[in-house]
């Protein structure tokens, strides 16, 4: 019956927030860059770097849990299917590591540099080349299914829908191909280059350019449904969430527009260039800016919830799980932030919850010592459920050398926090 109660008591912990929203968790410092995008996969986050490597890290602690080095730059963001994560370099390969070693599969040579990310669909793995060409890829055994030549150099990463495969290329048009023979279904002319990756939504095709505008494709003929002009040039990539599109644009805006008629919604201004591309989970909507910052804003009117500066311009794409943003930045690191609340899970709190200050913890992430200040007695508990131990109130120092690594949840009062012990 103790076991019982406990495990509700859990539950109900793990139904609200643990800290503040846009708390740093933790981050990890690579050799350069990183304009990759973070990819979540069964407790590992896995990102490239401008210093050659493929890095795989715990996601909840941040542990470097394997690097690969690559012939050059790693730009291209990361695919996980079936235990296997694909990736592209600039040293021309697409690469296929296990995910729990980062031992090589296979990797397959292009012509030029791999900067386009890699989609996995039918067992087959699709990407984009400087070479001009895409490519589709026996994700198994790395051997050529069909490849397709555009005009010019692909950035553009591809979107896989219904047996067609989507993609953009540096010749100005987005292109719609066959999945099972790389036969061209239909193309369209944008006015510049499609820097911009595509999504797919109830039979359209999303797609920005660098002539300014955001389109809205016809999956079944390449006819124009509608576009929306921005003020500069749209290398973000759209997303999709409850009949909005969401994307960010050169004239430092992210824009929230009908996906039925393309009429504006809302815009939030960033304090300059909107590169990276939107994620949304939860009803808000993320994005990186070249002013340093990840944005959190309301989906449903644009108001921001709350941003975390980090040291340099942001290339790199947010990804959230579990109630935590991972994003990179030019400052060399990748980036694990607080969210509301772990997916999955309701939030109990609302939008202007106020933090009573019940407790102060520090340092966080923590290593062999954790100081807490209670203005009330409080409860430290793992993730898992396990009582560490109570606290009256008061000041605690605490030697925390034999506690475990990984996540920890503190309770006072009506608020509670989340920490890390690392190594």
């Amino acid at each position: 019956m103790k076991t019982f109660i406990i495990v509700v008591f859990i539950f109900y912990l793990t139904s609200i927030v643990f800290s503040a929203p846009g708390d740093l968790i933790w981050r990890y410092g690579t050799g350069y860059y990183v304009t990759s995008s973070p990819c979540v996969s069964d407790g590992f986050v896995y990102v490239g770097s401008y210093d050659d490597y493929f890095y795989a890290l715990d996601s909840s602690i941040g542990n470097l849990k394997w690097r690969y080095r690559t012939g050059s730059s790693v730009s291209s963001s990361p695919c996980v299917s079936d235990g296997v994560v694909f990736f592209g370099s600039e040293d021309d390969y697409l690469y296929a590591l296990n995910c729990l070693d980062g031992t090589l599969k296979w990797r397959y040579k292009t012509v030029n540099d791999v900067i386009s990310s890699p989609c996995v669909s039918g067992g087959v793995v699709y990407v984009g080349g400087r070479d001009w060409y895409i490519y589709a890829i026996n994700s198994a055994t790395g051997t050529l299914k069909w490849r397709y030549l555009t005009g010019y150099e692909i950035y553009s990463s591809p979107c896989v829908s219904n047996g067609v495969v989507y993609v953009g290329s540096n010749d100005n048009y987005l292109y719609a191909m066959n999945c099972s023979d790389g036969n061209l279904k239909w193309r369209y002319l944008t006015g510049n280059t499609v820097y911009s990756s595509p999504c797919v939504s109830d039979g359209v095709v999303y797609i920005g350019s660098r002539d300014y505008y955001l389109y809205a494709i016809n999956c079944s003929d390449g006819t124009l449904k509608w576009r929306y002009r921005t003020g500069y040039w749209v290398y973000s990539s759209p997303c999709v969430s409850d009949g909005v599109v969401f994307w960010g644009s050169y004239d430092d805006y992210l824009y929230a527009i009908n996906s039925s008629d393309g009429t504006l919604k809302w815009r939030y201004k960033t304090n300059t260039n909107v590169r990276s591309s939107p994620c949304v989970s939860d009803g808000v909507v993320y994005i990186g800016s070249f002013d340093n910052y990840l944005y959190a804003i309301n989906c449903s009117n644009g108001m921001l919830k709350w941003r975390y500066i980090t040291g340099n311009d942001i290339y790199s794409s947010p990804c959230v799980s579990d109630g935590v943003a991972y994003i990179g930045s030019n400052d060399t690191c990748l980036y694990a932030i607080e969210t509301y609340g772990y997916t999955g899970f309701k939030d109990n709190k609302s939008a202007n919850y106020v933090p009573s200050n019940d407790f102060s913890i520090s340092p966080n992430p923590f290593t062999d010592r954790l100081t807490i200040s209670l203005l009330s007695s409080g409860v430290i508990y793992s993730l898992t459920g396990q009582l560490i131990m109570n606290l009256p109130k008061g000041k605690h120092v605490l030697d925390t050398q034999s506690w475990e690594q990984g996540v920890y949840i503190i309770k006072a009062g009506n608020e509670q926090k989340k920490v890390v012990r690392i190594n």
